[in-house]
């Protein structure tokens, strides 16, 4: 793979807040640099924050690259309630008593989701349903037929336990829906639980909140060598390269 580092290739990870859409990030760099083509790995719902990386131009054409990359995030769950989207923005379905539940208890439950598991994908996503957002068909009050996909939770870290809230450290696949696992965990309690907040911490190891901008920072940034471009070399060092220039040289045999 050919590498120039003084490329026009463009990479920026986001640090998006609470309340936007992924595409909203792309709306607003397209807006910023006005640039017509742009990505994002992993799509993260509105409630969700954190590393959201974005690709400008034909620096699309790495993100197959990036795909598969593991996600780390910070889930806090909230056990006694159960919604129907399995996060704080939908409406609560049962409510249970939480008093029993104890830290050594929870700590077990969290510990038989390591590995590979079947998850099921909320009724409220944007998984296709005959060409449809799942999420559309819900909101109409249609019957969503069930879908499993396997994910794998590579690391799970109870961090803090204050009931009826618990904060818990995820490392995991692909596709994995996070409030899913809030769910089901509440489901396996017996008790009922939600996600409450979601902070995506990585996207691999390349994309971190070390090495994310905010919107707010992005915004107040009018000069192009202030802003925090990520070069591809510096995410592609796992794959052979080349440096090159783009000057020719005359190789007289």
């Amino acid at each position: 793979m050919w590498i120039n580092q003084k490329s026009c290739l463009r990479i920026i990870n986001i640090d998006k807040p609470k309340g936007w859409t992924s595409f909203d990030v792309v709306r607003l760099i397209k807006r910023k640099f006005k640039e017509n083509k742009v990505g994002h790995l992993g799509t993260l719902d509105p409630m969700a924050t954190g590393v959201l990386p974005v690709f400008l131009g034909k620096a699309t054409r790495l993100i197959p690259l990036f795909n598969e990359s593991d996600k780390t995030y910070r889930a806090v769950c909230k056990f006694g309630e159960s919604t129907d989207t399995f996060d704080a923005e939908g409406s609560v379905t049962n409510i249970c008593e939480t008093r029993y539940l104890n830290s050594q208890e929870i700590k077990n439950s969290v510990k038989l989701f390591q590995g590979e598991q079947l998850q099921e994908t909320p009724a409220f996503s944007a998984t296709k349903i005959n060409g449809i957002p799942a999420y559309k068909l819900a909101r109409q009050g249609l019957k969503i037929p069930k879908k499993t996909r396997s994910v794998i939770f590579h690391e799970l870290i109870v961090e803090s336990i204050d009931i009826p809230y618990v904060k818990i450290r995820v490392r995991c696949s692909k596709g994995t829906y996070i409030r899913s696992f809030a769910n089901d965990l509440g489901n396996l309690l017996k008790v009922g639980a939600h996600l409450t907040s979601l902070d995506r911490l990585s996207c691999g190891e390349w994309f971190r909140t070390d090495n994310s901008v905010s919107v707010e920072k992005l915004g107040k940034m009018d000069m192009e060598n202030k802003i925090p471009w990520i070069f591809p070399s510096e995410i592609l060092c796992h794959f052979y390269s080349l440096e090159a220039s783009s000057k020719l040289s005359l190789i007289h045999i």
